[in-house]
């Protein structure tokens, strides 16, 4: 029986490794090309089977990667791939594999036989989770999850996600030692996901189900630590939990389900119990939840609010807080409470929340440094009529609190970084205004088993890897140096992994960078998106490529130097007038 499952022009691209464009101009050059069997005007739909065949007779079929060979088998003959998902994964996790189903699934069965259990699943994690973000499911980033993992430290420790969604946060705690995870979540295809990304934690007891607020999966759970992103909104069940023994802290308003998650989560503590749970920014200051935050603090159980910076997690168009709690000791008094309020880049973000909340956790003061960006508060300061937890609220603005020293000392680090910029000022010689090559195209190289293309946000970044944002009218492309290694690639990235010996790493990049090419692969949209594969390359000798590659990478050291020379500049600037105006520095020049 000839399949029926039928693809988009986006599918199509994605099988080909080619942009769009490409898909409609196909369609416009050959006139053997598939007819559309569905779908709309704007939006038609392809039968897979006559598409994969116009590919292989064109030779513009691409060798596939295990991955891709099992979800081609899975869509063979699904009336709906999303859902069969799930179905593949039980039927991969199962002890025995069972022999029912589809043909469809069948055979996708047998290219996990192939590629093995662990692969097959990561792909289906990674294919679910990509379905579903495109249709505005909630998932959290990867480089989130692993802060939150390393601010609770669950190494040899029981963790609990009562909101799992398909079990990033429990993944992360699992790669940093935690002893025992467990999970839930309303969504039981999540649940599933959920399992197939922890399965390969053998030497871990996992244990995720179904559950909710209403039907707790784990009523009598006393975890060590509980991580979660759990959902927000009304829809929580107020009417039918009001009396519920979980409100210590008071009954939380209808309309404050997030309020409910937090109190869920300190009532699945055992006593002295850590959690750490992101939440929208309006919970810190909603009139309704004044009394829960009121009690939270009283009691001694928040013990941090830490704004993220903007895009680090979906929803990537709000400043996410992360709060942080604990269940009270029998003798906890209220105690004073860590705000951090974070902006730029993720990796300099992340660093500041770790070291404020081991300084916090540690009884010691904020260095120096933090000054503006944190600050540590006694909670009855917070009680106040509003109970405003926001951060950026109660932080002082203000390099008038830095010391004088401390002003002096980067002062002269930025004389420092004048004086080296001379030394780094690219040479420039007059050439014969021909272009290096004839050229080749990203998608061209990635046939040709070149350059291979990441977008997993979970895949370990390796020195050398050339990182492009997915999203942005003038991306800046970098190669990834040896402090990158082993980190994780983070959301709306691609990871292009050079065959080292063949290209190199820093004129790959360098020409990718052009103006022509950043034309090429950005789209004209109000959003405008990136791709890679139509970046175009010339054809050199690696001896010229390696020659290329040095200029290119002299020129990006210069442009960093001159920007951080300009960023400590407008700091240096500010911090001299602040400190003027608080009579920490003298008047006199």
């Amino acid at each position: 029986m000839e399949s029926t499952a039928e693809v988009t022009a986006g599918d199509i691209a994605r099988l080909a490794g080619v942009g769009r464009a490409a898909v409609s101009n196909w369609r416009k050059r050959y006139a053997d090309f598939p007819q559309p069997v569905g779908g709309t005007t704007a939006s038609p739909t392809f039968r897979l089977v006559e598409v994969e065949k116009w590919l292989t007779s064109h030779d513009r079929m691409p060798e596939q990667s295990g991955a891709e060979r099992l979800w081609t088998a899975l869509q063979h003959g699904s009336a709906d791939p999303e859902r069969d998902i799930p179905v593949l994964a039980r039927a991969v996790m199962s002890p025995r594999r069972p022999k029912a189903g589809g043909e469809h699934l069948k055979a996708a069965l047998a290219v996990a036989a192939e590629i093995g259990t662990e692969d097959a699943l990561a792909a289906l994690v990674d294919r679910f989770v990509d379905i579903r973000g495109r249709r505005g499911s909630v998932a959290t980033s990867a480089q989130v999850a692993e802060l939150i993992a390393e601010v609770v430290e669950p190494a040899g420790k029981s963790v609990l996600d009562p909101a799992c969604r398909t079990g990033s946060l429990l993944a992360a705690a699992a790669t940093l030692g935690a002893a025992r995870l467990t999970g839930q979540d309303g969504d039981p295809d999540n649940v599933t996901i959920a399992g197939a990304r922890l399965f390969h934690c053998s030497d871990v007891r996992v244990d995720v189900r179904p559950g909710t607020l209403q039907e707790d999966a784990f009523p009598d759970a006393a975890a060590d630590v509980v991580i979660s992103d759990p959902p927000g909104g009304g829809n929580w069940g107020y009417d039918e939990l009001a009396g519920d023994l979980r409100w210590e802290y008071s009954l939380p308003p209808r309309n404050e389900g997030e309020l409910a998650w937090v109190q869920h989560a300190l009532a699945r503590l055992r006593p002295g119990g850590r959690a750490a749970l992101l939440l929208p920014p309006g919970v810190a200051e909603r009139p309704a939840g004044r009394r829960v935050r009121r009690e939270l603090l009283r009691r001694g159980a928040l013990r941090a609010v830490i704004t993220l910076p903007a895009g680090a997690t979906a929803p990537f168009n709000t400043r996410l807080h992360l709060w942080m709690l604990r269940r009270p000791d029998r003798d906890d008094r209220a105690r004073d409470v860590l705000l951090v309020e974070t902006t730029g880049e993720w990796d300099e973000a992340a660093t500041t929340i770790k070291a404020a909340v081991r300084a916090h956790e540690a009884a010691r003061q904020l260095p120096e440094a933090m000054i503006g960006r944190a600050v540590i508060v006694e909670a009855v300061k917070l009680s106040n009529e509003d109970v405003d937890l926001t951060p950026a609220r109660h932080i002082p603005g203000g390099q008038a609190s830095l010391s004088a020293d401390l002003i002096l000392q980067r002062r002269d680090e930025l004389v420092d970084l004048l004086g080296r910029l001379p030394a780094v000022v690219p040479q420039a010689v007059a050439g014969d205004g021909e272009p290096p090559a004839a050229e080749i195209t990203v998608s061209e190289l990635v046939k040709n088993g070149l350059v291979t293309i990441f977008t997993d946000p979970e895949i370990r970044v390796r020195t050398n890897d050339v990182l492009v944002p997915a999203i942005g009218s003038r991306p800046r492309i970098d190669v990834a140096g040896s402090a990158d290694d082993g980190r994780v690639l983070g959301p709306q990235c691609f990871l292009l992994r050079m065959k080292l010996g063949y290209v190199d790493p820093w004129c790959f990049a360098g020409f990718m960078a052009s103006d022509a090419n950043l034309r090429r692969i950005t789209s004209m949209g109000s959003i405008p998106r990136v791709d890679v594969r139509k970046a175009h390359m010339p054809r050199l000798p690696l001896e010229r490529q390696v020659e290329y590659g040095e200029r290119f990478r002299r020129l990006r050291e210069f442009a960093d130097l001159l920007r951080l020379a300009a960023a400590t500049g407008e700091e240096v600037t500010q911090m001299v007038a602040e400190g003027l105006v608080a009579g920490t520095l003298r008047g006199e020049l």
